[in-house]
């Protein structure tokens, strides 16, 4: 028994070995040259040059090895694509009867140029011909018959460590160490595996991908499953700085009419997950319709990195990043390039203290121009809501946008800032603001409009006006005029006031507080929001909140008080004119003097000569000048 399964063994080995010698002696792979070049030709319509002769390898597998290989577009300056090498892994048995089946082949060290260079007629009469047009060139080519008798099928393609150098525009991305592996898993199916980096202007992508493609109706239709696409983003100024993250999700692409579907979208992006749905009309003039949900995202990792880069000396890293580029006028001139509909929902949004809930933004762009049906969001325990327009058509930009804030709380609103501040309360306005800018370092100083501001329940900390008052006038009264409210603060049930805001600052034209004790009747001034400085007038009536009553605090109660606040948010000053409050309160008092002491000249008896007439007289004379 153990004789006949040697035999057999043996016999095995011989014929391999025979079948093998028969290759080699029977098969010259240089008959496939022409054969290799005819099928790519007749599928791409590109040029593919192989030096050198092909030569069998028997070890670990049956393979056809190539020199250095070159793929061009006819009447091109530059071929597309060159390799060191070229491995063709193909099958034995049927080689026999003239069937070139490979099983993989293999391009190793590739350098990819698309570019204009790289461009011949293939991509000139593309650009001249329309999409409709390649149909009937599919077909033409398809008719053609390849003069050789041999067929070809092939399993798998795959390419390692090589380049690609992709032009758009001016602009030229590197794409590095791209390993790329396509197989057939059935007859209309295929897996793709890629992975490298894309280099721009000192900015580097690294990326690795897996997807599944349904070609059971291609070209007509391909379903592409993208199972896994992770990215990790690092940017020139730090590289400690990272976006990191992943998509997955379901594409539907139809060719006529060109429709891109999604199906299970979602990606992570930082720890930041989301999902959504993308569909596009791609056919003519864009039209994206975009819908984004997340429960949370948090920036306040990122911002950390962010800051601590500001530390580091970056004058001469920003150079290189610096684009050529003209900039138009208008900078919303992309919406011109599209249409589209979108709407973001976001529960909760983190950038170190600030904290947003509940974002809403519905709005959509028609050629040109993009209104804002909602922009809302809760903060600091208050609501905003606006509505607005992006024009991208006209020659400068502009976008307007109309505001509403309620109740947000400014104690909560500022420390979320992270901005000291002596004024609390609920804070509501209305405005119509307009900006011609988008930067975001320009964006509050270019920001313009008419607001209309109510703060109720306000406190201004670390002020106390009645104290302010009581003190300046007791330096010329020996009255007790000690206010009731001792504290370190000032009160009012509600300030409000109507305001340009332009260049960062609010200018007041008019503003009014009242509370239990004072009265603003009249106030103006400005308030810079860049600088977090405030300059305003104020025009002060006290109705009360004394202890006692005397002729002095009736009298201060009469008089209109003018008072100047001024200085930082956190180390507010204060003004007061004491000459007209010292000149408004003594005259009534000099007047009442005078009237008595007239009341007392009339009064006297016929006693008095002339002599003690001009006494008096010279004596009213000399209290008057006084």
């Amino acid at each position: 028994m153990i004789k006949k399964i040697l035999v057999i063994l043996f016999a095995l080995i011989l014929v391999i070995t025979a079948s093998i010698v028969s290759l080699i002696v029977f098969v010259d792979p240089n008959n496939f040259r022409g054969f290799i070049s005819d099928t790519v030709k007749d599928k791409t319509g590109y040029e593919l040059s192989i030096d050198g002769n092909l030569r069998w390898h028997i070890w670990p597998q049956v393979s056809i090895l190539t020199d250095s290989v070159r793929l061009s577009d006819t009447n091109s300056p530059k071929p597309i694509l060159t390799a060191d090498n070229m491995r063709l892994d193909v099958e034995l048995l049927p080689l026999f009867s003239k069937k070139l089946s490979v099983k993989n082949v293999f391009i190793k060290s590739a350098i990819i140029n698309i570019t204009d260079k790289s461009k011949g007629n293939i991509a000139r009469n593309e650009a001249k011909t329309p999409s409709n047009a390649t149909t009937n060139k599919t077909t033409d080519s398809k008719g053609q018959k390849i003069s050789s008798n041999w067929k070809f099928s092939l399993n798998k393609f795959e390419v390692t460590d090589s380049t690609v150098a992709l032009q758009h525009n001016d602009d030229l991305i590197n794409f590095r160490n791209i390993n790329l592996v396509v197989q057939q898993n059935n007859k209309k199916n295929i897996s793709i595996d890629l992975k490298g980096n894309i280099d721009k202007n000192q900015q580097n992508i690294s990326y690795l991908v897996h997807a599944c493609v349904d070609l059971n109706q291609f070209p007509e239709q391909a379903i592409i499953d993208l199972k896994k696409l992770d990215f990790i983003y690092k940017g020139v100024a730090n590289s400690a700085k990272e976006l990191k993250g992943n998509i997955r999700g379901v594409f539907n692409y139809r060719q006529s009419p060109m429709l891109l579907k999604s199906q299970n979208l979602s990606f992570l992006i930082n720890e930041n997950h989301f999902t959504g749905v993308i569909n596009a009309d791609l056919a003519n003039k864009p039209y994206i319709d975009l819908q984004l949900n997340s429960d949370k995202i948090d920036l306040t990792s990122f911002l950390k990195i962010d800051k601590n880069s500001n530390n580091e000396p970056s004058t001469q890293q920003a150079s290189p990043v610096v684009s050529n580029i003209t900039k138009t006028d208008n900078e919303l001139s992309f919406l011109n390039t599209f249409n589209a509909k979108a709407k973001l929902q976001i529960k909760q949004f983190n950038a170190n203290k600030i904290v947003l809930n509940n974002i809403d933004v519905d709005m959509t762009n028609n050629n040109g121009i993009a209104i804002f049906k909602n922009i809302s969001f809760d903060f600091a325990k208050g609501h905003i809501a606006a509505t607005g327009v992006a024009n991208g058509k006209q020659k400068t930009t502009l976008m307007k946008l109309n505001t509403t804030i309620s109740n947000i709380d400014l104690n909560k609103f500022f420390n979320q800032i992270d901005t000291a501040h002596d004024l609390e309360g609920l804070f509501n306005a209305t405005g119509d603001l307009e900006s011609n800018s988008l930067s975001g370092s320009q964006l509050l100083t270019n920001l313009q409009g008419n607001v209309a501001i109510v703060v109720t329940n306000a406190r201004l900390n670390n002020l106390n006006i009645q104290n302010i008052i009581q003190n300046a006038a007791a330096q010329y009264s020996k009255d007790d005029m000690t206010p009731e409210n001792q504290k370190k603060y000032t009160e009012f049930h509600k300030i409000s006031t109507n305001a340009y805001l332009k260049k960062g600052n609010l200018e007041l034209s008019t503003l009014n507080a009242n509370s239990e004790t004072l009265d603003v009747i009249d106030g103006s001034g400005r308030i810079g929001i860049l600088k977090q400085d405030l300059d305003v007038n104020l025009n002060l009536k006290l109705l009360g909140g004394w202890n006692g009553k005397n002729e002095k605090i009736g009298k201060l109660q009469k008089l209109t008080i003018p008072l100047r606040i001024y200085g930082q948010f956190a180390n507010l000053r204060y003004q007061i004119d004491i000459g007209k409050l010292i000149t408004d309160t003594l005259s009534d008092k000099l007047q009442e003097r005078l009237d008595k002491l007239h009341e007392k000249l009339k009064s006297h008896d016929s006693k008095n000569n002339s002599n003690s007439k001009s006494k008096a007289a010279d004596f009213l004379g000399e209290l008057l000048r006084k």
